[in-house]
């Protein structure tokens, strides 16, 4: 009877041990298939970009723009009409892993506002090379990483 216990005990620890485990590997890979083409390389896990030529944000999980408009903060999916123009690729992007960062807009401005006008100072998810980046609907070498994982 004490065996059966035993084994009973062990195995539940087992499982819960590697039940933990796996949740901690599907943390680990972040928010890297949602993240847009134009975003900055190197971050396996965004919730925001600052974009300081601009002064406004975007939330990489809502896929919103968040901007100021008559002195309110507007959540749209594209820019605002005075900046439908503005090049993605090319402007620099600050990431911002704090939420409702558009609260220390301010401090922001402050912090990262030198780094307006300098452009392809970053390199895009779209032009890595780097097969994390893959995984993103788009990307040009999605399609090729996903020909070879149906062959194996």
């Amino acid at each position: 009877m004490k065996k059966t216990i035993y084994t009973c005990v062990i195995l539940c620890l087992l499982v819960v041990g590697t039940s933990a485990n796996a949740q901690e590997q599907k943390k680990s890979v972040g928010n890297i298939a949602v993240q847009p083409l134009w975003g900055p390389t190197g971050f396996n896990t965004v919730a925001y970009y600052y974009l300081p030529d601009i002064q406004a944000y975007y939330s990489v999980d809502e896929k919103k723009f968040i901007y100021l408009e008559d002195g309110k903060w507007m959540f749209s999916e594209n820019l605002p009409p005075a900046f439908k123009d503005f090049d993605l690729y090319s402007g620099y992007k600050v990431v911002i892993n704090r939420p409702q960062p558009y609260l220390n807009f301010r401090a922001h401005v402050s912090r990262y506002g030198h780094f307006a006008g300098q452009k392809n100072k970053q390199v895009a998810i779209a032009n890595s090379t780097n097969s994390k980046y893959f995984v993103i609907t788009g990307h040009p070498k999605a399609a090729d990483e996903q020909a070879s994982l149906n062959k194996e």
